[in-house]
This record gives C-alpha cells, structure tokens and sequence, in this order.
C-alpha cells in the first residue's frame, strides 16, 4: 500500500432537507432541459402553423391556407367512407356524415399541422396529423368517434398502435358510422 487512507465524506440531511435538494436538483435539471420561452404550442411542440381551414373536401381531406397558398391536406392514419369520388358509384350516403362530422370539427378554425416521414402521397396532397390544440388531434378524434376507420400507409405509421386502439374502442361501442355497418366489409 501507498500508505495514503482514504476518507470517505458522511452528509446527513433531515427527510425535508433531502426533500428540497431533490426539488432544487429537479427544477435546475428542468430549466436545463425545457429553458425558459413563450408559451406557444409551436414553441414546445412539433407543430407547424397555424394555418386557416379554407374547405372541407371530405371526412379525411382539407383545404388550409399554408404560406399564403391552399393546400390541400390528407390526414394521416385515417379512411372515411367516400362521399366526392369521382366514380359516383363509390360514394356512400356515410361518405357524406363523416365529411360533416370533419366539418363540424374543422369548419372557420385554425389547425396546426404535424407531418410524419413521407410529406406527400402520390396524388400531391401534404400528408400531416392535424391539431386544433395542442392535445386535440383530429385524425384521432375522427376516430374515436367512429367516423373513420385505421389506415395506415409505412413509413407515416407514428400513430399506429394508438389509432388502432381508438377504432377497436369506437367499434366496441358502435361509435358514429360503427352502427352502420359501413365498414364491416
């Protein structure tokens, strides 16, 4: 041995002194990680916006004023029944109650939009989650109201496991369109 003792060093705190170090040590790792800033619901999260709702083209697909410029909007992780193909044999009297329940939710608001990995399909429409608040999806509550049903296209599949939770809950309760029958096929 070197000869060299080792000390080793006894810190005795009280349960509250403990307590409020713990809280001190909290809050300084907080402020390191979320520093101070606005409020804005862009500030802290993903999302870009907001933009204007213009038009309602259907259950899953908007219209919103993005930089100056309509653009048209396709919700990600969703399908409604079709109410404006243009093979009017495949538009269904359904089509036309999702497209108001996505109007109802939509109509003269402002959205904020979250994209996955693919920003386009191969029609030239954005692809994105759609917010009316920081906690308010759209495409989810387009489903758990059961006016839609899962439809998810690789790589834009975040939401995945949630939205199928959100349609089997919808469906065990014949939610919307559900007690139709329109999507048993």
């Amino acid at each position: 041995m070197s000869g060299k003792k080792s000390r080793e060093i006894e810190i005795r705190m009280s349960p509250a002194e403990a307590v409020m170090t713990a809280v001190l040590f909290l809050a300084i790792i907080g402020v390191w990680i979320y520093p101070f800033g606005g409020n804005e619901i862009t500030d802290s999260l993903p999302y870009d916006g907001p933009y204007e709702v213009v038009k309602i083209v259907d259950g899953d697909t908007v219209k919103l004023l993005m930089d100056g410029e309509v653009t048209t909007v396709r919700l990600i992780g969703i399908d409604t029944p079709e109410s404006v193909h243009p093979t009017k044999e495949k538009n269904v009297p359904e089509g036309k109650l999702a497209s108001e329940h996505t109007r109802e939710l939509l109509e003269n608001n402002e959205v904020y939009v979250e994209y996955d990995r693919e920003p386009t399909d191969r029609y030239g429409r954005t692809l994105a989650y759609l917010y009316l608040d920081e906690n308010t999806m759209v495409n989810a509550l387009i489903l758990s109201d059961g006016y839609a049903q899962v439809m998810m296209i690789a790589p834009n599949n975040k939401y995945a496991e949630y939205f199928q939770e959100l349609e089997d809950e919808a469906k065990s309760r014949n939610a919307g369109l559900w007690s139709t029958g329109v999507f048993d096929d």
